[in-house]
């Protein structure tokens, strides 16, 4: 009896497996869906990099977080667009660009990507944006870049680079330092897991719709993303706030007010160090204001360019 009910306990396992294996999304799929007339492909230190340029004007580089896609400044493009022309850039590992072979997700490795991407394009000087991982290394860049000179104005969204250590990780972080458990995660479909995070990230769970799930989604299941995820959660660096004081270009920060994954807590240690800043908080609002804020913080970023 006793193994009929083993046979049974794995045949049940080994269905639940299948029926939740997921292999990844072609990348010519996945590039006619996301990509449109504003999207190119550069390479670029050995990868395959996608971005968008949009409108006309003094250039705007915008960098996405650690599991976004350059998609996540979809709505700031939109306006932003009518007098400047952006750029936004999938990372290495994120979106539709090509993870790197090595598996480096260092901030120097960030650094060196737009260094090459405004060599390249002949960008001699811009304003720069990043939130999350992207705010880490838009100020990492104003600080170390050789290239630094060249950011005239810096946009920081809900920056990372400084942990406490008194608060405990995002779910989807802490299943990351495992790396048994993250290979299996790796093959299966992960969708409720990627709706979870979107929930701890956006403040208002009714803004979590389909399309938004299902480009957070999707984009995660190009072949080399998840275990590019994996490789940056294990790549997160602690910055120095000493350094802040090095960034000596006019500085806006953003933050929304019930940001779960970086604390507004974590705003003064910008607001104490970089000499020339503007602090702005928006109340019932989570960790990517950029989506979940978009005409009000594009608003503000446009306010501080033309200042």
């Amino acid at each position: 009896m006793e193994i009929y009910l083993l046979i049974a306990v794995l045949v049940a396992i080994a269905l639940l497996g299948l029926y939740l294996y997921q292999t990844p999304t072609p990348l010519d799929t996945l590039k006619a869906k996301y990509t449109d007339e504003y999207s190119h492909f550069i390479q670029l230190n050995g990868l395959d990099v996608h971005y968008k340029k949009k409108g006309a004007g003094f250039p705007v580089l915008l960098i996405h977080g650690t599991s976004a896609s350059l998609h996540t400044w979809g709505q700031w493009e939109d306006e932003l667009s009518k007098n400047y022309t952006t750029y936004s850039i999938d990372m290495q590992g994120g979106g539709l660009t090509t993870p790197p072979p090595d598996h480096d997700y260092s901030i120097s490795a960030y650094l060196s990507l737009i260094d090459a991407f405004v060599l390249e394009l002949g960008i001699d000087s811009f304003y720069l944006a990043g939130n999350s991982l992207g705010g880490h290394t838009a100020w990492a860049y104003a600080v170390h870049s050789p290239l630094s000179n060249r950011v005239k104005k810096l946009v920081l969204v809900d920056p990372s680079g400084f942990t406490d250590p008194n608060l405990a990780k995002p779910l989807v972080f802490q299943l990351a330092q495992f790396d048994v458990l993250f290979k299996i995660i790796e093959s299966l479909n992960i969708k409720s897991l990627v709706k979870k995070s979107l929930r701890e990230v956006f403040y208002n769970d009714a803004l979590v719709t389909e399309e938004i799930l299902n480009r957070y989604n999707d984009l995660m299941n190009r072949a080399g993303n998840r275990k590019a995820f994996l490789h940056k959660v294990k790549q997160l660096e602690n910055g120095e706030a000493a350094n802040l004081v090095k960034i000596s270009c006019p500085t806006l920060i953003l933050w929304g007010e019930d940001d779960i994954w970086i604390p507004l807590s974590q705003a003064d240690i910008f607001t104490t160090h970089i000499p020339d800043n503007e602090l702005i908080i928006y109340p019932e609002c989570g960790h990517i204001p950029m989506e979940e804020k978009a005409k009000e913080s594009v608003g503000d970023v446009i306010k501080f360019f033309e200042k």
